[in-house]
């Protein structure tokens, strides 16, 4: 460390001083449980504010990775802050709880003065909101999904069929949906839905020693705990379009006829969440070589965080399929995350209407925007019941059917490393006029050109 800096440390320090009886005593004795009441307070927040831009709650903090224990204490106590999680595909950032008199915008105040020349904090960023992506279409529903293979009028369909007659299971290939969780009951999901074998169901013990204990299907990473069940049912409309169950005489068919899907719950019942478990998501995805995730989401703004948690999942070999975003407007301009972030293991997806038109509410850019797909009144399996579907619009419908091109030709290619892949999806979109100059293929993902 320079002599600037011990400077500044010997400044901390004496600020730590004056900082003792509002945090350090008060703060001494602390329930066992106080992660549990924070998360439950905070979820009641999020749930009760749909505009919410950010956790009131909790920050997300960038340490340096020489600086010592002592010193991050000091500086947490500054903002009466309390370690929640950390994450292995982020080190040295903390997610902090902070003392609510404090507040974010002070908080963030308070630990970006120890950054720069001072060398005590890299960065210091709230705690984004994020929402699904889809929209409920005022149009009477479609009965057929046309995003597979339009009979009627073959223009805007992935053209499923044909790629069907070259591979169409995937098997045990696992496939994270980081939503709002999957309805693990329901009649077209529940034999495409992973068991963790590495688990040993009910007994309390983190078996496979990732940290979570009993996680025999995935994570409930908003109220964290082994149930990630759909309370909203965004999710199983994503699973249903990947890969509701084919053949079996039931409902829809996903993209592909069989797969295991790992549910990775962020979003609550009202379809919101944070930033912090979108990361948290990822960083399980990630560690456990789960080469796909399908991101319908977005909402809030840059987050370094999570920009640095999908950049490093690219390591691990990690494909983060993500909805372009629903306010219509250029995100080359008004970027829209995490399909903005400027990372090639993403692939942002646009929505297209069965006519080939562009969805009004579609997100586009010739660089921020990758490919398009269909996304306006597609059909795919509800929470409801068990036997239950709905038909929804969104860009949150078109990623779907990306990571069930993905994952058909991953699954058939298992060799294949990310970026081959992505290629490989890159290169074989249909062109579409609608497209042109809106995005960096200017075409539509076709499941036949690229099983090829």
């Amino acid at each position: 460390m320079s002599k600037a800096s011990r400077g500044w440390t010997l400044g901390l320090v004496a600020i730590s001083g004056l900082c003792g009886t509002a945090f350090g005593q008060g703060r001494e004795v602390e329930k066992a449980d106080w992660k549990a009441e924070w998360l439950a307070a905070r979820n009641v927040i999020i749930e009760t504010n749909p505009n919410l831009e950010y956790d009131p709650t909790s920050i997300l903090v960038k340490f340096p990775s020489d600086l010592d224990e002592a010193q991050k204490d000091v500086l947490r106590k500054l903002v009466g802050g309390r370690t929640i999680t950390t994450w292995d595909i982020v080190p040295g950032v903390e997610h902090l709880a902070i003392d609510r008199s404090v507040g974010v915008e002070e908080a963030l105040e308070l630990l970006t003065q120890w950054s720069g020349p001072a060398g005590l904090v890299e960065y210091a960023e709230p705690d984004y909101i994020v929402r699904t992506s889809a929209t409920t279409p005022n149009d009477p529903r479609y009965t057929s999904l046309w995003g597979m293979n339009d009979t009627a009028s073959p223009i805007a369909d992935i053209d499923a069929p044909e790629a069907w007659d070259v591979w169409r299971n995937a098997g045990a290939f696992r496939v994270a949906v980081i939503d709002t969780g999957i309805r693990k009951t329901h009649e077209d999901l529940a034999a495409n839905i992973w068991t963790n074998s590495a688990e040993i169901a009910g007994n309390g013990i983190d078996d496979d020693g990732n940290g979570y204990r009993d996680d025999t299907w995935g994570w409930n990473f908003y109220s964290n705990n082994n149930n990630p069940n759909d309370d909203n049912g965004h999710g199983s409309h994503c699973a249903g379009t990947i890969g509701g169950a084919g053949n079996n005489a039931k409902g829809v068919v996903g993209v592909v006829w069989s797969c295991k899907f790992v549910a990775l719950k962020f979003l609550g019942a009202s379809g919101s969440g944070s930033t912090s478990g979108a990361i948290s998501a990822i960083n399980y995805a990630a560690n456990s070589f789960i080469r796909v995730s399908n991101n319908s989401w977005g909402g809030g703004g840059y987050s370094s965080t999570l920009y640095n948690a999908i950049n490093n999942a690219k390591a691990k070999g990690h494909i983060v399929v993500a909805a372009a975003g629903n306010s219509g407007v250029n995100t080359d301009t008004s970027p829209s995350y995490p399909a903005s972030y400027n990372l090639d293991n993403i692939i942002a997806v646009a929505s297209l209407t069965s006519s080939g038109a562009r969805s009004s509410f579609s997100n586009y850019g010739l660089v921020s925007v990758d490919l398009g797909a269909p996304g306006s009144s597609i059909v795919s399996c509800s929470n409801s019941s068990d036997t239950s579907y709905a038909t929804l619009s969104g860009t949150s419908m078109a990623a779907p059917h990306v990571t069930g091109v993905v994952t058909l030709v991953w699954s058939k290619n298992l060799s294949w490393n990310w970026l081959t892949v992505k290629n490989k999806l890159m290169t074989t979109t249909r062109p579409m006029s609608s497209l042109s100059g809106k995005c960096v293929t200017g075409g539509e993902v076709n499941a036949n050109n690229a099983i090829r």
